[in-house]
């Protein structure tokens, strides 16, 4: 009996055991689950919160105060002008818009990017520049006596210059904006004064041999245009003086001590010196107008059977030479490129002998 009864103890005992460990077991499981459950509830409540908050803030936006703001509807380039259909209106709220917006289209038209412009870019003052009203003196004019750059291209901005033999260098016109271009001729937008001042520079390049060239801007609309502060003829500055068409006087331009210099230092110089610089010029251009020819050619397709001018090796010769066998190298040259301005080809004679021969005709139609 007392076997059967310790029998029974332990039976007793190990599922007591058993019992125990399972509800321990159950009560963690169930522990488990509840704080499982309770960290999704929490995970859901604040996914609600937030979209809550975000519902919030978005009804409160679209009640908030707004603002009109002009971007471009477009994809534009830099140095393009505005016009109605490349610009639209968007409200964005007030605290969102900075102080400096304008909300009207019409102050944007006709004005003209200084930076590329992507589509729905805002627009501010400071990204744009205004060309102003049209002066009641300003003319296309064209030229063909400039060296131009070999890379120049229309809608490029320029300073056109003057170098003399003597090494001084002046600027003519500035930030000046190629119209049109066609081989060496250009064409650019000037007033009555430019066009005089121009025709002063054209006479010093024929009298002195002075070089008339064009300079691109990097960054033409981020960069201050430069000063003219070419001292022209004195002739001419009477002529200015006299001249009813000329709306503005530029007094940099007016500069007589400053024309006397150019006077002296030309006056200084040896005929011959002269001479080599004209004559070291003209083939710096013959030979750029021959590398232009080359490269236009291969461009086209051109066989290599096809005539390519090339420089005239006599055109280096003594710079000793009198002045007929001068004369007779620059009519071989004029033949062998008829692309070479006339008036860039020059040789040196009396200054003031050429001046009178030329002032006798007027720059100005009456």
């Amino acid at each position: 009996m007392s076997k059967i009864r310790q029998k029974t103890k332990n039976l007793i005992l190990a599922s007591l055991s058993g019992a125990l460990i399972m509800g321990t077991l159950s009560a963690g499981g169930i522990t488990y689950l509840i704080k499982q459950q309770a960290k999704e509830e929490k995970t859901i409540r604040l996914a609600y919160q937030s979209q809550i908050d975000e519902a919030e803030k978005r009804f409160k936006d679209q009640n908030a105060a707004k603002k009109r703001v002009i971007v471009t509807s477009k994809e534009m380039k830099a140095g393009e002008s505005l016009t109605e259909t490349d610009l639209k209106v968007i409200e964005l709220p007030e605290k969102d818009v900075p102080d400096n917006m304008n909300d009207g289209i019409e102050d944007f038209i006709g004005k003209v990017l200084k930076i590329d412009a992507s589509i729905n870019t805002p627009l501010i003052n400071s990204m744009l520049f205004e060309e102003g009203v049209t002066p009641q003196d300003l003319r296309i004019q064209e030229y063909n006596v400039l060296q131009l750059p070999t890379q120049l291209k229309k809608g490029q901005f320029v300073d056109v210059r003057i170098m003399f033999p003597t090494g001084q260098d002046y600027t003519i016109l500035s930030k000046k904006k190629v119209k049109d271009l066609l081989g060496t001729t250009v064409w650019h937008e000037v007033n009555e004064f430019e066009i005089l001042a121009m025709q002063s520079a054209i006479v010093d390049a024929y009298i002195h041999g002075a070089k008339l060239y064009e300079i691109t801007y990097v960054d033409p609309f981020m960069q201050d245009k430069s000063i003219p502060n070419y001292p022209i003829n004195l002739n001419v500055i009477d002529l200015i003086q006299l001249d009813p068409n000329i709306l503005e006087k530029a007094k940099i331009s007016m500069d007589t001590w400053g024309r006397t210099r150019i006077e002296k230092a030309m006056s200084e110089m040896d005929g011959l010196d002269i001479t080599k610089v004209q004559n070291g010029s003209m083939m710096l251009q013959q030979q750029v107008l021959n590398d232009q020819t080359v490269q236009q050619q291969k461009n086209q397709g051109i066989t290599n059977d096809q005539y390519i001018p090339q420089t005239d090796p006599d055109i280096s010769g003594s710079t000793s030479d009198t002045s007929p066998q001068n004369g007779a190298t620059m009519e071989q040259l004029s033949t062998t490129n008829h692309s070479i301005p006339q008036e860039s080809i020059v040789q040196p004679v009396h200054a003031r002998e050429k001046e009178n021969e030329v002032f006798e005709q007027p720059l100005v139609n009456p």
